[in-house]
């Protein structure tokens, strides 16, 4: 399967201090979905952001983004990326992410379409004094649709702040896909919106990866991924900066990923039962909760069998998802 692929990249903000990303390699099949999930705070907005070539002029980053999809023919590659895409090793596409010249690289890529980015603020996309049609005749885009994505065409009249939150977001994925992109990245695009508008959203992301494009799209809600996405769309799970596991979206919802972790993430879903998250170092290899997680770790054995640890939880109701939420600690560390 062709894929996008994100190799050894670390951020580290200008501030300095620890890394919010840390050597994370990511893989983003063609023609799918991949749902990005994690705790708050564990680097989802940051690594989308850096996806969009969106991060600070000054922070100090490291690895490359193939954008070829695994394509061997450079001349095939470039038809597809631009002809003015980064060289390395031979291969058009692939760019240096810690470099000014990837940056521009990712620029042009977004101003062609080809990179779409939807934002989570998506308020923040689009100026307060042009109504949205001015905005997307200035983008190039003469006539938008909004009617697949359950909008009336006459809120192009509009200025944005005269939209709710959960209409300017699908305004502005309808912005990411007047073009055909090769990568669509989504931060949370169904936050806001309720299970019909969720669904009706995935729905559309789902078109855009039949298209042939490589969708990465960041999500709280698991009910909502369970509901509409392909069993054969892929899930990353992060923490602390790391993809720990990625699997298949069928086997991440039958907690049978390889990583701990990822079973105990899984688990936490309404539909799984709103269990707690039994943390310890033993989880992740020696890694632990850095300062400002919003979720204190907690004591308990590793994750066994998954019925073993069902039945502990069962049996300490006083640590279940709710209290855990009732005792979140504040100052998150900005890397939501």
């Amino acid at each position: 399967m062709n894929t996008i692929a994100l190799t050894h990249c670390s951020l580290r903000l200008p501030s300095g201090g620890a890394h919010i990303l840390s050597d994370l390699t990511v893989t983003l099949p063609l023609g799918r979905i991949t749902w990005l999930v994690g705790e708050s705070g564990a680097g989802k907005s940051t690594l989308c952001n850096l996806l969009a070539g969106l991060t600070p002029t000054r922070a100090d980053v490291t690895g490359h983004l193939d954008m070829t999809g695994g394509c061997q023919d450079s001349r095939a590659a470039g038809h597809r990326v631009g002809v003015g895409s980064e060289r390395i090793n031979g291969s058009v596409g692939n760019i240096d992410m810690g470099t000014r010249r990837g940056r521009k690289q990712l620029a042009r890529l977004r101003g062609r379409g080809e990179l779409a980015w939807a934002p989570q603020n998506a308020m923040d996309t689009f100026p307060r004094h042009l109504r949205l049609r001015q905005w997307f005749h200035r983008a190039g885009i003469d006539n938008p649709d909004l009617g697949p994505y359950g909008l009336a065409n006459t809120m192009l009249e509009r200025y944005p702040h005269e939209l709710s939150g959960g209409q300017i977001s699908r305004v502005s994925l309808a912005a990411a896909l007047a073009h055909t992109p090769r990568l669509l990245v989504c931060d949370e695009p169904t936050a806001g919106l309720d299970p019909r508008q969720a669904d009706a959203m995935v729905a559309i992301l789902d078109g855009c990866a039949r298209t042939g494009a490589a969708v990465f799209a960041v999500t709280h809600d698991l009910s909502g991924m369970a509901r509409n996405a392909r069993p054969d769309d892929h899930v990353a799970v992060i923490f602390n900066g790391h993809i720990v596991d990625t699997c298949t979206v069928d086997t991440f919802l039958r907690m049978g990923a390889d990583n701990a972790y990822s079973r105990a993430l899984a688990a936490a879903a309404p539909d799984a039962g709103a269990h707690s998250l039994p943390l310890t170092e033993g989880h992740l290899g020696g890694q632990s909760y850095r300062d400002g997680d919003e979720l204190r770790r907690l004591d308990g054995a590793l994750l066994g069998g998954n019925d073993d640890w069902a039945q502990s939880n069962m049996t300490r109701p006083e640590e279940s998802l709710l209290g855990e939420t009732r005792a979140m600690r504040g100052g998150a560390d900005g890397a939501a």
